[in-house]
């Protein structure tokens, strides 16, 4: 019986020692990059359970020895290998490693009962395929669906917007101007049609006053079609209908019968711009009372106009060398002058600009608007 114990005993020990002599180390971890012929060495040390890996670069050669030369050796790598491989080669190659986490262990194939050597290998997923990917991508698509559709929501609204603003301009100026040239010459018929019998003097006189009306309907329904119109958005056909209202009012002089001089100075980096149907009706207004005011009132033999950029400003300047005026109280010269101004400077607010008057009776009028473009 203690014979039988002793032999127990002493091949425990042979077993215990021969683990300790027969143990596999993992001596050393590279990774073979995909695009190069050359090895990567990892920052590994003896004892490390560890390895990560990159997608891109997910091909690993693992390194490991016996103290005894010939050793036989049996691996396995739970993931990828469905049974164990055994080799005496002190090395194993692993190429293209899925993603994911894999475990390597390579045995004594002759000790198969002493403690493997483990390795744990972590491939990084690449981005796109992490399990947030999809749910980010989501979120970020409803964002940028969403944003895409607050901002046509946004820029419908402005047109709309801007539609019924035009539509609410037009229906003011129609009632403003035209219902009452439209109540005068209904007035001016019915006093010349009492006048016929009894004045015909006085009828010629009121229906040549109709005439005169008429002839400003048409010229305001004009400007007003003229100013929607988005084929006159452009700085040159701006200036075209600026050149064409000059060209009416001087061509037959001012009231006394005086021939006017008129210029008309346009710099080249005014042509470049173009206004809005809104600012381009604003501007054109302002230029046409300025002009008429010239023309009919201030008994100028010159007027020049000087159109020009200054910086992000659009600068306009009628100059004339007539008989001047107030700017305090130019209804003392002109009857209808002092709506004419807050018309110039009410439209002048509107398009965000200044607008400035020089004049004094006997020294001419400097009328100078600056509005942003």
């Amino acid at each position: 019986m203690l014979r039988w114990v002793s032999l127990v005993l002493l091949l425990l020990s042979g077993a215990i020692n021969a683990g300790y002599s027969q143990r596999v180390v993992i001596t050393g971890v590279e990774s073979v990059r995909r695009s190069y012929a050359e090895q990567e060495q990892f920052s590994y040390a003896r004892g490390d359970s560890v390895v990560h890996l990159n997608f891109r670069n997910n091909n690993l050669i693992i390194g490991f020895r016996s103290p005894e030369a010939g050793t036989l050796y049996r691996y396995s790598v739970k993931g990828i290998l469905p049974r164990f491989i055994i080799t005496r080669d002190t090395f194993l190659v692993l190429p293209n490693l899925p993603n994911g986490e894999l475990l390597a262990e390579i045995y004594d194939a002759e000790h198969s009962y002493i403690k493997p050597a483990r390795l744990k290998i972590i491939v990084e997923s690449p981005l796109w395929l992490r399990w947030w990917f999809l749910p980010m991508m989501f979120v970020y698509g409803m964002i940028f669906v969403g944003a895409g559709l607050y901002l046509l929501y946004r820029y419908r609204i402005r047109q709309f917007l801007r539609l019924q603003q035009t539509r609410d301009r037009i229906a003011r100026d129609l009632h403003d101007d035209m219902g009452s040239y439209l109540s005068s010459i209904s007035i001016l018929s019915q006093s010349a049609q009492r006048s016929v019998t009894k004045d015909p003097a006085k009828a010629q006189a009121t229906l040549d006053r109709i005439g005169q009306t008429a002839r400003q309907v048409m010229d305001s329904m004009g400007d007003i079609v003229w100013s929607i119109n988005p084929n006159h958005d452009s700085m040159t056909q701006v200036i075209a209908r600026m050149t064409d209202v000059a060209s009416a009012l001087f061509a037959t002089g001012n009231d006394n019968s005086e021939q006017v001089s008129w210029q008309v100075d346009i710099s080249d980096e005014v042509r470049q711009i173009r206004l809005s149907a809104e600012n381009r009706r604003d501007f054109f207004l302002i230029y046409k009372e300025a002009i008429t005011n010239a023309a009919k009132y201030a008994q100028a033999s010159r007027v020049s106009v000087r159109l020009r950029c200054e910086g992000s400003f659009l600068c306009l300047e009628v100059n004339d060398n007539g008989r001047g005026f107030d700017p305090q109280h130019p209804v003392l010269l002109n009857p209808s002058g002092g709506n004419g101004l807050r018309n110039m400077q009410n439209r002048a607010a509107l398009l965000n600009g200044t607008l400035a008057i020089r004049s004094e009776p006997g020294q001419g009028t400097i009328l100078t608007i600056r509005f942003p473009v």
